[in-house]
Formats: C-alpha cells, structure tokens, sequence
C-alpha cells in the first residue's frame, strides 16, 4: 500500500482574490481550505480549485465585471449586459442559435446554413459583447436576418427584421 500524498500547506498563499488562512476538513474526499476573499467573506474551497485558477473569489469579482459591463452598455444592465442572473436574454440566446445554425453539423437545419458555408464574422464568433455592440437590443417582434440570404452573418447583412420583410427575403428552393 503506498503511502499517504503529503499535501502542501497553502495557509497564506494568495490565488486570485482568495487568501488560505487554513485547513479545512475534507469535502467529498478532496483537499479543501479555509479562505478569506478580499471582501472578507470566508469560504471553504477545494484545493484543485484554488490551484487551476478556477475559484479566483466568493462571486464578487464576477459581480463587480457585470457591473462594469452593465455601465458600458446602459441602464438595466446585468448579465451581458441586460439580462437577470441566471437568465439569457433574447439577444444572447439568438446569438447562441446563429452559432449553433453554422457550426453544430446535428443542429437542426445545418444544411440551410453552415451545410450551405454560411459562417459568422470573426467579430463576433467569439464575442456576444461585439454582437450586442453591432446590433443592438432586437425590437418587439422581430428576430435576426441577413440581408443576403447567401452572405454570412456579420454586421453590414444583418439586421433586426419583422416576420413581413422575413418572408420577402428568403431563399427560394432550388
């Protein structure tokens, strides 16, 4: 039998916003900590967790970037910008489907759009921030259209199109 993985103690290293003050007793078998955020709150965290970066504080640095991102895009912003926690706007959730629409081969109707090479600009593949920017919060009753229906999407062919100019616009089946 081998014998027992010594465990570094960690009390007073930093990582991220976290501070080990101690020990804590073991949770689900893994090494955990006593830590104390640099808001005060104090909170057990797994050692892996603190190690790999993946705890960096108690939530308030994620609270804190929203905020900032709320006052670079305006009033009643929260998450990306505009939607309640734990929430997906209807912007982020059309930005997520027009992702998908290209690039998921089992997504439903692939053929139409990323079967057919239809893509998203780099500007916005990664970043919902820069699709927001470009195309602002979608009015009542209209969804996402590309002008060309054979152009890909990015922000000179796309707009925010009600259901009427969607129909004239589309593409006609071979």
């Amino acid at each position: 039998m081998a014998p027992p993985r010594l465990v570094p103690d960690l009390t007073g290293q930093a990582f991220g916003r976290w501070t080990v003050i101690g020990r804590a007793e073991k949770k689900g078998g893994k090494t955990a900590w006593l830590c104390r955020c640099e808001c005060g709150t104090e909170r057990v965290v797994i050692d892996n967790g603190l190690k790999r970066g993946k705890s960096k504080s108690c939530g308030c640095l994620r609270n804190e970037m929203a905020k900032e991102l709320g006052k670079t895009l305006g009033n009643n912003t929260r998450v990306h910008g505009h939607a309640p926690k734990r929430q997906k706007s209807v912007e982020y959730r059309t930005w997520v489907n027009m992702k998908t629409r290209c690039y998921n081969p089992r997504a439903t109707g692939y053929e139409f759009w990323g079967g057919r090479g239809i893509t998203v600009c780099d500007r916005w593949r990664d970043s919902f921030e820069n699709f927001l920017e470009d195309m602002g919060l979608r009015p009542e009753g209209t969804s996402l259209d590309r002008i060309d229906v054979n152009g890909n999407y990015e922000p000179e062919n796309c707009r925010w199109a009600d259901p009427t100019t969607q129909r004239k616009n589309q593409r006609r089946a071979a």
